[in-house]
């Protein structure tokens, strides 16, 4: 397990050194509950990984909400909705300040969970059209679970859990990580512990996550950091800016750059493929559940 650096250390930050280049992957962040940072972690991640040269996108995947583009300030010409309708998902890219591209959701499908097999195999196919261009995926998912999210987080690379320090927040996670590894589907996890008064609290936090899955999952939880309680973050929600753009130098800013510097060292030795690999994974279990239907018929 990758564990975080101590706190002063970890802030210290050479803009001129860059991370050893990474393969391509896919990371669903997630969590158990809506309201624990989920957007917010994927805009600033997205923006801090932008800074060591790597190309991210973020897909925001918690349909019926669109809360990438209000956190960004930006008003989507096109959305994921026009890809599921035929519009090429290169031509619906759009851009937040300080250059991060994100896809939409829109605002005209209520659930994701309720795409038909034929829109959830267009989605797929699109996200190939991605590989050329960026480096990393970052799905912002709902909170919700079904068959479609089942398959898309059991799929990816590395799963983001964001979590708080409030037990309903953790008893959501861990009911979540509880759901994919009943069902098999449990892929790498990595735990983020948003809005911790301290690192000692996010650190104990994390660890008491940690320990439960270990015990009555046989889970293996990774712990990729922590972020501060800053009031830097709401005054950045407010004005509708990303944190690392606005106030770059805060507490909440520095932690954002330490998960990325923590997520860039992580062995790439485990990855299964990239893109390519998530689609292939994806379309399997895309059949297998086409055929589940069939045989129940």
């Amino acid at each position: 397990m990758l564990e975080p650096e101590e706190p002063m250390r970890a802030w210290e930050h050479n803009p001129g050194q860059d991370a050893t280049p990474h393969p391509q992957a896919v990371v669903a962040v997630a969590s158990g509950k809506g309201g624990v940072g989920k957007t917010h972690f994927c805009v600033n991640f997205g923006l801090g990984l932008m800074q060591h040269h790597i190309r991210p996108i973020v897909i925001d995947a918690d349909v019926g909400f669109a809360d990438v583009e209000v956190m960004l300030g930006v008003r989507p010409k096109r959305s994921l909705v026009d890809v599921l309708e035929g519009l090429s998902v290169l031509e619906a890219i759009e851009y937040g300040p300080g250059g991060l591209p994100f896809l939409s959701a829109g605002s005209g499908l209520v659930d994701l969970h309720d795409l038909t097999d034929d829109q959830m195999a267009r989605l797929i196919g699109q996200v190939s059209l991605l590989q050329e261009r960026f480096d990393i995926v970052l799905m912002d998912c709902g909170s919700g679970m079904g068959p479609n999210f089942e398959r898309l987080l059991s799929a990816v690379d590395d799963l983001i859990v964001i979590t708080t320090p409030e037990p309903t927040a953790l008893a959501d996670a861990y009911a979540l990580l509880k759901l994919l590894t009943l069902r098999g589907t449990l892929p790498p996890v990595r735990l983020v512990v948003n809005r911790a008064e301290s690192f000692v609290q996010g650190r104990l936090t994390a660890e008491k996550l940690r320990l439960v899955a270990d015990r009555f999952l046989d889970a293996p939880v990774g712990v990729l950091g922590y972020v501060l309680e800053d009031d830097a973050v709401p005054h950045a929600v407010m004005r509708q800016t990303a944190l690392m753009t606005a106030f770059p130098q805060s507490a909440a800013a520095r932690c954002y750059q330490q998960l990325v510097r923590n997520y860039l060292r992580i062995d790439p030795a485990p990855r299964q493929g990239g893109f390519s690999g998530f689609l292939t994974r994806v379309w399997e279990r895309l059949r297998r559940g086409q055929a589940e239907k069939g045989h129940s018929a």
